[in-house]
């Protein structure tokens, strides 16, 4: 199997102010982004930026996380797309290989 083709888990990690519009522009390509979960999250540590004296004292930022599983051709492409779109530092993505993945039934 060409290693280009194999299946990742894509993870992206953005602060809430971002997260509608990466949301929407994953909406807008189903034919990279075909389905994804998203869930809120919490930041630590000293790369993450802090919106307001509340997040300061508790010490965590708000962030959304959204993942899926695409070929990993797919997965590259949006990223560019997104790079294109959200070019900044406040959001962070890693990919791993998917073992397996599919339907119970």
């Amino acid at each position: 199997m060409n290693p280009e083709s194999t299946a990742v888990v894509l993870t992206l990690v953005m602060p809430v102010d971002v997260e509608d519009a990466l949301l929407e522009t994953l909406l807008e390509h189903p034919d990279l982004a075909p389905g994804f979960t998203s869930q809120s999250v919490e930041g630590h540590g000293q790369r993450v930026s802090f919106i307001g004296t509340a997040e300061h004292v508790r010490g965590r930022a708000a962030y959304s996380r959204v993942q899926m599983v695409v070929p990993r051709t797919d997965a590259d492409a949006l990223l560019a797309l997104l790079r294109e779109r959200f070019a900044t530092s406040r959001v962070f993505f890693w990919m791993v290989p998917a073992i397996a993945s599919g339907r119970l039934a």
